[in-house]
């Protein structure tokens, strides 16, 4: 007998595939059902099967960490998604999978699946070479690199899980580029697959050079991190890293290399320039490698950069002032001008304040907006530009930000909007609170309730009576349903306190708006 555990958050899912499953193959039992990986991770210590098919999108630790931790025991793992995209399903099986299955299911192809995997499972299961328990710290990796509160604590920690003999240390970040436009639905899929994909990917490269050792750091939104230890890396590992990530995920990727330190405790320091050579893919464009030692002229950076009108600058786009923001630049170019520096600084000063405006762009995930009428920075700084051509350039890349961070904000209100009115039309013949909504949308109560109302014009309690008081009436058409029935189907269990309430939203009692309707219904006949 075989035994598999189900893994997934829709109870829907696993009660299917625990029916299906026995019934297609009776040589197959299913021993347990988890919602996520933590539950599924426990069970398969106390029951140990030969099969373990997991989501991916899980809360807590989803399907693909969950395949990382398994690879330490002897069973197979099966990726359940929503989404077809071969590239990153081929991914996930060469970095531990044996299969996966696409929703919603097949009984054929599970049938199929399960015969094939009683076959595997009589051979000897031999284990790829990928990441194991690195991202288990990248928790802590990411609070104490990026100086959160009360996260000094963990670098002794950290420290302990590198090799003693530690003798320079660099930081390897790693961006997906147009990673928004990548994981929509209607094109890539699945954001995690995809982060999944590239991160082995890059892991197994890097881990594969000699003299060198290599720790999976943490990923955040389009970024993956890597921490070397001692010889620095050739660059044609890197792009090698690059041309196998479009081999094997049809996608780019763009990576930024910091400079070294042989103190661990730098190494915030460290990974706040691997962040900042990478903004450099938005002057060079995606799809190359960037050294933060290359932002460097003769060793040391320019004195003379006028940060404080950079800073002012994108404080006054990021409050929507396209005005106030031209004229910081005028007076930014202005202020370089006076310095009679030579062209080069000229052009360097001027990369490095688009840097801070791209960003910007980049923090609000509108590049794909404001870039989308062939506006390409990099299009510009391939050759030489005069202060006007600059001046010119950076007004409309300034006003297409503004515009392009309103109008997404804006968008993601009436996103939120209808995902809210969807909610309450799904569920108001329930006992709804505003705070069943608000947390659906995953805003606070009270500031939800001032969403809500400044969007619809009503308050929330104002807007679901009205809606049930519309529902109500198109039952009391039937005149086979009580007036009780009726109120509980659309979220009242107290009769009486449904008629006053209809009373007052309709001006007339349940009683008199149904002998109304039938009146006019009998005119009408006539």
């Amino acid at each position: 007998m075989y035994k598999v555990l189900i893994v997934d958050d829709e109870p829907k899912v696993r009660g299917g595939l625990t029916k299906l499953i026995p019934a297609i193959d009776p040589e197959w039992s299913v021993v347990g059902q988890a919602k996520n990986g933590l539950e599924a991770l426990e069970m398969v210590k106390r029951n140990m099967p030969d099969l373990v098919i997991t989501d991916i999108r899980m809360p807590n630790m989803n399907g693909l960490d969950l395949l990382n931790v398994l690879k330490e025991y002897p069973l197979h793992v099966v990726i359940l998604s929503g989404y077809g995209y071969f590239e990153y399903a081929k991914t996930a099986i060469r970095f531990g999978a044996f299969d996966y299955l696409l929703k919603p299911l097949k009984p054929d192809e599970v049938k199929d699946l399960l015969g094939r995997l009683k076959t595997e499972i009589r051979t000897p299961r031999t284990l790829p070479s990928a990441i194991t328990s690195d991202f288990q710290y990248s928790k802590l990796w990411k609070d104490w690199l990026l100086g959160v509160e009360d996260a000094e604590e963990y670098m002794e920690r950290l420290r302990g899980r590198l090799p003693a003999d530690g003798s320079a240390y660099r930081i390897v970040a790693v961006e997906i580029d147009d990673f928004e436009e990548l994981v929509t639905e209607d094109q890539w899929g699945d954001r995690q697959l995809v982060l999944f994909a590239v991160r082995n990917i890059a892991y197994e490269i890097l881990k594969g050079q000699p003299d060198l050792a290599c720790f999976f750091l943490f990923a955040g939104g389009s970024h993956i991190y890597f921490l070397l230890v001692n010889e620095p890396c050739p660059q044609h590992v890197y792009e090698s890293m690059i041309y196998e990530v479009r081999r094997w995920v049809k996608i780019s990727i763009s990576v930024g290399i910091s400079g070294e330190t042989k103190r661990f405790e730098q190494l915030p320091s460290v990974f706040a320039g691997a962040k900042e050579a990478l903004l450099n893919k938005w002057i060079y464009g995606n799809g190359k490698v960037h050294d933060y030692n290359d932002l460097f002229f003769n060793g040391q950076r320019q004195s003379g950069y006028p940060s404080d009108l950079d800073t002012a600058l994108i404080v006054s786009i990021r409050e929507g002032q396209a005005g106030k923001a031209g004229d910081l630049l005028k007076q930014f170019i202005e202020c370089i001008l006076k310095q009679n520096v030579t062209y080069q600084v000229f052009h360097k000063y001027c990369l490095q304040l688009l840097s801070s405006v791209v960003r910007f762009i980049y923090e609000k995930k509108i590049a794909g907006l404001v870039f989308q009428d062939a506006m390409k920075p990099y299009d510009l700084f391939h050759e030489h530009f005069s202060a006007d051509d600059y001046m010119k350039f950076m007004t409309k890349l300034i006003e297409a930000s503004v515009s392009s961070a309103e109008w997404k904000k804006q968008q993601k209100h009436n996103r939120t909007l209808e995902t809210a009115v969807g909610f309450i039309h799904q569920h108001y013949m329930k006992d709804l609170s505003l705070d069943d909504v608000s947390g659906h949308v995953r805003m606070s109560g009270s500031y939800f309730s001032s969403f809500f109302k400044q969007e619809m014009g009503m308050s929330f309690v104002e807007y679901v009576t009205q809606y049930r008081m519309d529902k109500a009436k198109v039952l009391m058409m039937d005149p086979d349903l009580k007036l009780y029935s009726i109120a509980q189907m659309v979220g009242y269990q107290d009769v009486k306190y449904f008629s006053r309430l209809f009373k007052k939203t309709e001006g007339v009692t349940p009683g008199e708006y149904r002998q109304f309707f039938y009146r006019k219904e009998e005119e009408d006949e006539k």
